[in-house]
């Protein structure tokens, strides 16, 4: 839970520059940008990912605990099934549903790339087209990235929505 609440509480430009100095001028493992190889790709891809991956494990966590003092965890227990049915066929699925909610958004925000992270990594992303497309007044060009992360953002909602039929049954198209 420590390292999820640092993911959150750096944003993720910042964590950049913290990764750079760390893991590329102290601890010479990584170089500090491309994207020509897949040890290129380790520490942008950390940076985008370790502020959703630690709100994603703090939902999870409160789901979890909330799902398994329900109601029919315990009915699930007392019928006498395992801890592992228990877990997997009734308290996961369930404690899923707030997760996917928050994922949709979340993975549409990822999918999209950061502006910043692409430029500090010198990853030829959508973010850095956006970012050079401003400085260079490319008015069409910025208009298509804004319709490209809008059109991403809504089919992420649309999968969001139909995920939540597979998870709980009572959910009906």
């Amino acid at each position: 839970m420590s390292l999820a609440t640092v993911g959150v509480a750096l944003p993720n430009f910042v964590l950049a520059v913290f990764l750079i100095i760390l893991f590329s001028f102290v601890l010479p493992l990584f170089p500090t940008g491309g994207w020509d190889s897949p040890r290129n790709w380790v520490l942008p891809t950390v940076a985008l990912a370790l502020a959703p991956m630690g709100i994603i494990a703090r939902f999870t966590r409160a789901s979890m605990l909330e799902v398994i003092r329900a109601d029919y965890t315990l009915t699930a227990r007392a019928k006498g099934l395992g801890e592992v049915p228990v877990i997997f066929k009734h308290a996961l699925k369930n404690a899923f549903i707030p997760v996917v909610t928050l994922l949709g958004p979340m993975f549409a925000a990822v999918g999209t790339g950061s502006f910043f992270v692409e430029s500090i990594f010198r990853v030829p992303g959508m973010g850095r087209f956006f970012v050079l497309s401003m400085t260079g007044r490319d008015y069409p060009m910025i208009m298509a990235v804004v319709l490209t992360y809008g059109a991403f953002l809504a089919i992420m909602n649309l999968v969001v929505d139909l995920l939540y039929g597979v998870l709980d049954p009572r959910i009906r198209y």
